[in-house]
């Protein structure tokens, strides 16, 4: 889909806050809000849009470790690949999985309470998924910049 520079503004107004009503974005990207609220149902239906969610501060949940881990499945064949990503899917802790290239296969963000659950986390992590080969811990010890908002180019 071609965004141009009023969708995009309307996607970063709305990543901003998501709870804006359909006034306050037209006004902020000089719109009227009839133009601005067919847009925005343009840009849901063509699944731009995909959700509207409350963000939340890990840490004021409880949850005070957040951890990168960089796993390496044992083989790549279709059946351990289904496996493991079917544990990832039904894993509440897991965060967010992505597929990458490079030395890894996928790159995990898991938030816990603490280091003692992370450890406990990870053996029972390991004990069901035998799909796993190897993996790399990395503990966030500060975040430098969390951003919802996009750089999508305008066409």
């Amino acid at each position: 889909m071609n965004l141009d520079t009023t969708d995009v503004k309307i996607i970063n107004t709305l990543i901003e806050d998501g709870r804006a009503s359909v006034e306050a974005v037209a006004e902020r990207v000089g719109l009227s809000p009839t133009p601005t609220r067919r847009r925005i149902k343009r840009l849901e239906e063509d699944r731009v849009i995909t959700a509207y969610r409350a963000e939340v501060d890990p840490v004021q949940a409880g949850l005070e470790i957040s951890i990168h881990v960089l796993v390496k499945l044992q083989t790549r064949d279709r059946e351990t690949i289904e496996q493991f990503e079917k544990i990832v899917k039904t894993t509440p802790e897991i965060q967010r999985c992505d597929l990458v290239t490079g030395q890894y296969d996928y790159i995990l963000l898991i938030h816990l309470p603490s280091m003692k659950d992370y450890h406990r986390y990870l053996r029972q992590f390991l004990e069901n998924n035998i799909a796993v080969g190897s993996i790399e811990s990395n503990v966030v010890i500060g975040k430098i910049k969390g951003s919802a908002l996009l750089a999508v180019p305008a066409t």
